[in-house]
């Protein structure tokens, strides 16, 4: 991203009033111990963000390898609008994880499957790529999904997008019991789409493209 593009390039600009109009995910993600969850301050974490950011696996997989300046204008963008919102995630106080939680038919991948105003997605950035192999991730995805859902009743899926290369997250989604809608060609990647379903009529239909 350089100065000149939007701060947000995967927000959609051209959206539906209904769409418009529905506020920002939630926030108040309650968590039990040993785990917590914080909304991202742009003043104190732009810094270890960038850091993260600027490791090998996130370069790679995120390919947001930007200055501290840049990621706190990104995450003040983000707490401004209602598309989407930061998180840090902690076990035991120690900090690991950085999360956005997004509005997914004002993201980008809306343009690839037939998307609900209330559907949410998720990006997972661990700080160390060790710790998705010592079954954290595993733990913490279905109380994570339970307490979103549970304070999103209208929310009818939880969608992912990572990498089609991130091998890690992909079984992630799928050990999660995610469905799989294909691999997709986004404007700087391939994408695999997945979808976590509240219920099983959930299933979206994919857009022509």
């Amino acid at each position: 991203m350089t100065d000149d593009e939007p701060i947000l390039p995967r927000e959609l600009t051209t959206i539906s009033d209904e769409v418009r109009n529905v506020p920002p995910p939630p926030t108040a993600l309650q968590l039990p111990e040993p785990y917590a969850l914080r909304v991202a301050d742009p003043a104190a974490d732009a810094q270890m963000i960038a850091e993260w950011m600027n490791r090998p696996h996130l370069v790679e997989t995120w390919e947001y390898p930007w200055p501290v300046s840049k990621w706190h204008r990104y995450l003040t963008a983000q707490l401004a609008g209602s598309y989407t919102r930061p998180f840090i995630g902690s076990i035991n106080g120690k900090d690991i994880v950085y999360l956005e939680l997004y509005r997914a038919a004002k993201d980008l991948i809306a343009t690839r499957y037939e998307a609900d105003p209330y559907d949410l997605g998720l990006h997972i950035a661990f700080a160390d790529p060790a710790v998705t192999n010592t079954g954290i991730v595993r733990r913490m995805q279905p109380i994570f999904v339970a307490c979103l859902l549970g304070l999103e009743p209208r929310c009818r899926r939880v969608m992912f997008d990572p990498d089609h290369r991130n091998a890690m997250a992909r079984r992630a989604c799928e050990r999660g019991g995610c469905v799989f809608l294909g691999e997709h060609d986004m404007p700087n990647r391939r994408m695999a789409l997945y979808a976590l379903l509240r219920s099983p009529e959930d299933i979206p239909r994919l857009r022509e493209t």
